[in-house]
């Protein structure tokens, strides 16, 4: 826990806990393409990113306690409800304040492996488990005190994921330290990278950012319905003004 509370106290994660929303817009590079994206978080565990591709708009919701995404190169600009581990990933993801934070609260186990080279750098190496028994390793400097790297083993039915996460490029933002630069990797291979250019904090976020939006054919049905009883009511005007 020393480390811990070292490790906030150098990122500012007191002052964190004062801001209620956060906008960060970027650059996320995949498969040699690059997007533009825009995040919206709002406590305690709201989430959405849009991702811009090729003219069409990628959309990923968690509102606290479902998750849902919309994906146009499918064909359907309809929402599709995540499960599984597509949701818990998502519902991680949301955590305003970093899965470490208050992690007894959250039901996590967190327990200091040791500290390790990591290229030429000595780190602290934490694990963190969860009830699902999914793992969770942090690389801390024990010099600057911040996160160069996390790797997730995470259960996905009967088999196992592992990614890396690497973090760079910190910056002082509104009386914190932050990564602008994120690299995932897979199996060695760099899955994407993202490159933050602006993050605002306690700009207002209306709770709609966060609401499932109906099915495109029912909101056809209800614009049939609407449109029938407007034909219905405009007919009735006409006979009462022949009457």
């Amino acid at each position: 826990d020393e480390i811990l509370n070292t490790y906030f106290e150098t990122t500012g994660q007191e002052k964190l806990l004062e801001y209620n929303t956060m906008t960060a817009k970027g650059k996320s590079i995949q498969q040699g393409m690059e997007t533009d994206f825009t995040l919206w978080q709002k406590r305690p565990h709201n989430f959405r990113i849009e991702v811009d591709i090729q003219g069409a708009t990628m959309v990923q919701v968690y509102d606290g306690e479902s998750g849902w995404y919309i994906a146009p190169w499918t064909g359907s600009i309809d929402p599709v409800d995540l499960d599984g581990f597509q949701l818990k990933s998502l519902k991680r993801e949301s955590d305003f304040d970093g899965m470490l934070y208050n992690y007894e609260e959250k039901g996590y186990e967190v327990e200091l492996v040791g500290t390790e080279d990591m290229e030429g750098t000595e780190v602290y190496k934490i694990k963190q488990s969860d009830e699902d028994g999914n793992i969770f390793y942090h690389f801390i400097d024990t010099e600057n005190f911040v996160m160069l790297k996390t790797t997730a083993i995470v259960k996905m039915g009967e088999s196992e994921i592992e990614a890396e996460t690497f973090f760079s490029n910190y910056k002082e933002q509104d009386g914190m330290v932050m990564a602008f630069s994120i690299e995932s990797k897979s199996n060695g291979q760099t899955q994407r990278q993202v490159n933050i250019e602006e993050i605002t904090f306690d700009v207002e976020i209306d709770d709609s950012k966060f609401e499932k939006p109906e099915k495109t054919e029912a909101v056809r049905e209800e614009a049939e319905e609407v449109k029938e009883q407007e034909v219905k009511e405009q007919k009735e005007k006409e006979e009462d003004k022949k009457q």
